[in-house]
């Protein structure tokens, strides 16, 4: 009988989507439900609920709520790394197109997750290198990055961080990219795979399985067919620009199944510079799978 895993989602998983179409749930032995989340407080409380079993997420947002207790859900959420997903998808600052200017930038409102996610904090270290003090800056918390493109696209705030499907869809609507997480590093992680401590290994194993074979096939299988496989779930999905943000050896998915120290220290380094809380260098050992 195949394992029910429940996976927690800020925007549609292609990797998930590959994994149906080749039949890699049902050959290792899992039956994945996917289910939307809309803020990085209510993933992380719902997997110290255990309301979803697995979420794809910003290892930024690991390193809060797995760390410390000082994070938006007032307790340490004892979670892990399993494996690296993407450098970020070309995750984006992305403006109105009438933003035009640094000045028109700071004025804001810019949207983000939670003033503390890790989107936050790039979007505040971007502003600095733009020469904009982000304290000065008017932010909305708008939750989800698909929550956060749609306010863009409608007028509602001057610009935000977007990820590769709302940055697809916020382009085509006339938007513009200003900086990417490639201009402030090339080692960005953007996304991992995580589960609480004490998930079975038996689960962990087929799952990264099954997550390493279907990024491989979406990585290096025939365009035509893994477009028309992500067609089917959405038409950006199976867009040439989505394609090639998966295919940038810079910025998109990640074949290898460990996550780098070297990749999180990035991270902390982002939160030192900004003033927030950053773990030690043994809490980080701790959250990545071995």
């Amino acid at each position: 009988m195949a394992t029910r895993i429940t996976l927690g989602q800020f925007s549609t998983s292609p990797v998930v989507i590959a994994a149906r179409r080749l039949g890699l749930d049902t050959r290792n032995g899992l039956h994945i439900v996917t289910t939307a989340v809309s803020s990085s407080p209510g993933q992380f409380a719902a997997l110290q609920a255990g309301e979803i079993d697995v979420a794809v997420t910003s290892p930024d947002n690991v390193l809060l709520y797995a760390t410390t207790d000082r994070n938006p859900v007032g307790s340490r959420v004892p979670v892990r790394m399993l494996r690296p997903i993407d450098r970020g998808l070309g995750l984006a600052l992305t403006t109105r197109p009438e933003i035009t200017s640094e000045t028109d930038l700071a004025a804001g409102p810019l949207g983000v997750d939670v003033l503390r996610s890790g989107f936050a904090l790039l979007l505040f270290t971007m502003l600095g290198e733009l020469g904009i003090d982000f304290r000065e800056v008017p932010f909305e918390e708008l939750g989800s990055t698909p929550a956060r493109g749609q306010a863009l696209i409608d007028g509602r705030i001057a610009g935000t961080i977007l990820t590769a499907e709302a940055r697809v869809r916020a382009e085509r609507a006339g938007m513009t990219v200003w900086r990417t997480s490639a201009d402030v590093s090339d080692r960005y992680l953007g996304t991992v795979l995580a589960a609480p401590e004490g998930t079975p290994a038996d689960v962990v194993a087929a799952l990264t399985s099954l997550w390493s074979e279907a990024t491989a096939w979406l990585l290096h299988g025939p365009r035509d067919e893994v477009q028309a496989c992500l067609q089917e779930a959405d038409e950006v999905l199976g867009s040439d620009e989505y394609l090639s943000l998966l295919r940038d050896p810079q910025v998109g998915l990640v074949e290898s199944e460990q996550v780098d120290i070297a990749d999180l220290l990035v991270l902390v380094g982002i939160r030192q510079a900004c003033g927030a809380y950053a773990p030690d260098a043994g809490d980080l050992a701790a959250l990545v799978s071995p």
